[in-house]
């Protein structure tokens, strides 16, 4: 099964279980250098995780979020 080609954004958005590196970083090697290709595994990984929000999405998520609490506490019965 062939999997679709994820964006370098997406595949650096998670840590690299070769290597250790941490999201938004390159993949190392072993001498230390940063990796011009990220490894295999990372892109694994990532193919696990939701891609991540950009800033306009996550306020909005946000935004939804106190309008639905704040409608709730208006209108609850108690």
């Amino acid at each position: 099964m062939k999997t679709p080609k994820l964006p370098l954004k997406h595949i650096l958005s998670v840590r690299c279980p070769m290597c250790g590196a941490p999201p938004k970083e390159r993949c190392k090697l072993s001498s230390g250098h940063p990796s011009f290709q990220t490894h295999f595994d990372r892109e694994k990984a990532a193919h696990r995780v939701a891609p991540p929000e950009n800033f306009g999405e996550a306020s909005l998520r946000m935004m939804w979020a106190s309008i639905r609490r704040g409608l709730r506490s208006l209108f609850q019965q108690g």
